[in-house]
């Protein structure tokens, strides 16, 4: 959501633009098209699982489907590309099956590489993005991600990642690859590894000033907040 309106993904392929308090409730289209796109066009997505708003309005919508980020300036009726090359990889130049989706003041842009267990940070105009958690094959262990799916970043640039094959988040402090889990949801829900692996996949995640948690489980229209403390450990509750 940006200061003027809620940015939605919805199933045909495109990005619509509601305003707060608009006298008529129609969304605008801001992104991608009507039908689904093909790689090498900008101004197309096939599937999205993260989207990001900056302060300047400019978009950045992460296409799982064509593995890649584009970048969409207020008003653009075409992309750029921002982190990947469209094509499904290990390498550091690309990306497989990205999801949820940062960009820091600086115009860092931090992406869930979901399908090679990692986050990486792409520099602007960067051809290849930078390691900052996992990457260290698909594990439990604290320098391993399963499955990520979402991310925020605090004031302090901490990152915190929804690890859903791992039923955690993760919290990794600037420059170290180490990850210190805050939450736990086998602790609170011992029953529902199942629900969590499975229907966590599309989940997202999101910090309120007060640094409490909230991410939303789609499948199951719960949303979980998670209140912050000031031991690396957090509760939660439905």
């Amino acid at each position: 959501m940006s200061d003027t309106g809620t940015y939605s993904k919805v199933n045909n392929q495109r990005i619509q633009r509601w305003l707060l308090d608009a006298d008529t409730v129609a969304g605008t289209t801001v992104a991608g098209a009507s039908v689904a796109g093909v790689n090498g066009s900008y101004n197309t997505i096939t599937s999205s699982y993260g989207l990001f708003v900056d302060s300047s309005g400019t978009l950045y919508v992460s296409d799982s489907g064509q593995a890649r980020v584009t970048k969409w300036l207020r008003y653009a009726v075409e992309g750029t590309l921002a982190a990947g090359n469209g094509t499904s990889g290990l390498s550091l130049a690309q990306l497989n099956d990205p999801r949820g989706i940062w960009v820091d003041g600086e115009g860092n842009l931090f992406v869930v590489d979901c399908g090679n267990h990692r986050v990486v940070k792409w520099s602007m105009n960067a051809t290849s993005g930078e390691l900052v958690a996992g990457g260290q094959g698909q594990g439990p262990f604290a320098v391993q991600l399963n499955y990520p799916t979402a991310i925020t970043v605090d004031g302090y640039g901490n990152l915190y990642i929804l690890d859903a094959g791992n039923q955690r988040i993760q919290q990794f402090v600037p420059g170290s690859l180490v990850g210190i889990t805050i939450f736990d949801i086998s602790v609170y829900h011992p029953s529902s590894t199942n629900w969590w692996q499975s229907r966590m996949a599309s989940g997202s995640m999101v910090m309120d000033y007060g640094g409490n948690l909230y991410v939303v489980d789609s499948s199951q229209l719960k949303l979980l907040k998670i209140s912050r403390i000031s031991e690396p450990s957090c509760t939660g509750k439905f």
